[in-house]
Parts: C-alpha cells; sequence; structure tokens
C-alpha cells in the first residue's frame, strides 16, 4: 500500500465533511439533490443522495408511488430510477458516456414525510480508459428542476496517476465541468517511491531515542 492510498480515507472523508448538508440546513419546501463524482481511468461513478423537504415530500412520493398503495414497489422504484438517469447528461471529453445503474435505495415514508429520509442512488459509466495527458468530465443534472436545489462536488481520486484540476460548476450547480490530468504509469512509481522514502524519514525522526543530558 502507497502512502497516498493510506492517507486518501481521511482526505475523502475530509471532502464530504465539508461539502455534505444535513437534510435539515435546505428549506422545507425544496427537493435537495446532492451528487459526489468519481472519476477512475476508466469509469466515471455517481453518488447521489436525494432528500425532500416536509412541504414538497408528498410530491415526491407520489411521483414515486404511482399506484398509490403507500408503499414503493420494486418495479416502482426501478422506473424513478430510469427517470432520474434520464435527467442527468455525463460526457468525458465532449463524447457521451451511457450511464448504468447500480442500487438505489428508498426510505419508509415516515422519514420522508419528516424530512429526514434520503433516496439514495448510484450509478457508472464506464469508457476506454483515458491515456495520459489532459481530460474533462462534463456532468448536468435536470432532475425535477420545479422544486429542486443542487450540489455536485468530486471526491479524491482513488488512482494516485489522477490528479483534479479545476471545477467549473454553473450558479445552480446543475452542472459542473471537471479538469483531470492522468500522469502515465513511471511517474506514478516515481511519485511513490517518493513519498514512500519521505514517510520513513519522518518515521525514523521521531523514532530516534532520545539522549539524557550528561549529568554535571
Amino acid at each position: 500500500m502507497n502512502v497516498r492510498r493510506r492517507f486518501l480515507p481521511f482526505a475523502v472523508l475530509g471532502l464530504s465533511l465539508a461539502t455534505a448538508v444535513p437534510a435539515s440546513a435546505h428549506r422545507l419546501d425544496e427537493y435537495l439533490q446532492a451528487t459526489r463524482l468519481s472519476i477512475d481511468l476508466d469509469r466515471v461513478s455517481l453518488e447521489m443522495d436525494l432528500t425532500a423537504g416536509v412541504a414538497v415530500a408528498p410530491e415526491v412520493f407520489a411521483w414515486i408511488d404511482t399506484d398509490r398503495d403507500g408503499h414503493i414497489s420494486h418495479v416502482e422504484g426501478q422506473a424513478y430510477a430510469r427517470q432520474l438517469l434520464r435527467s442527468i447528461e455525463l460526457s468525458v471529453d465532449d463524447r457521451p458516456v451511457l450511464m448504468t445503474l447500480d442500487e438505489i435505495q428508498f426510505p419508509q415514508w415516515r422519514e420522508l414525510a419528516l424530512g429526514t429520509g434520503t433516496i439514495r442512488a448510484r450509478a457508472t459509466a464506464g469508457f476506454a480508459a483515458a491515456g495520459a495527458g489532459r481530460h474533462h468530465v462534463s456532468y448536468v443534472n435536470t432532475h425535477r428542476p420545479e422544486t429542486s436545489v443542487y450540489l455536485v462536488n468530486t471526491l479524491v481520486p482513488a488512482d494516485p496517476r489522477i490528479q483534479i484540476g479545476g471545477q467549473r460548476r454553473d450558479r445552480t450547480q446543475h452542472a459542473v465541468t471537471v479538469d483531470y490530468t492522468v500522469a502515465d504509469a513511471s511517474w506514478a512509481r516515481t511519485w511513490s517511491l517518493v513519498a514512500a522514502l519521505a514517510m520513513a524519514v519522518v518515521l525514523g525522526a521521531t523514532r530516534r531515542p532520545r539522549t539524557n543530558p550528561p549529568s554535571s
């Protein structure tokens, strides 16, 4: 395990804590859609958390529970997931990529009605592995704009060859374009070796035994 991967979970956690918005922080008449993008060499993963405020929760539930029986069936859940994905445009280097739903989870109606229930969706878009150089991912979410507010952020990549550059969002965060650079494999190995040597020096310095001053 290289040093970057060892500290990666803490970097991701820090970013998540810095950008997370609790359900109670958005207005009661808003449908908060928070998206996190994860970029890899040959895929982009989406994690979406959708939380309805108390005032719009009945409307959101009605969009999903189409037979009005008070429960979200598997068929209804999958149908809503397809609606959600159709509202999202994702492209890599200006080429559209197809998203595949990995999973979607729905809260109970009671949680949704209280404004504490969150719909969680996960999707992945695969593409030909990106070569060394500059690239960009563009994401647009137009799902239910009449009641929604949006947040979108990019997680720290797991692959040390990928370096995130600028993130250009529109004012409402419907959309973001993420610039990133892929380093060649030799650079990544060199970076890992330098980081490991630097950590070894730090650990050696902290473990050096103390010497007592000579007694007078």
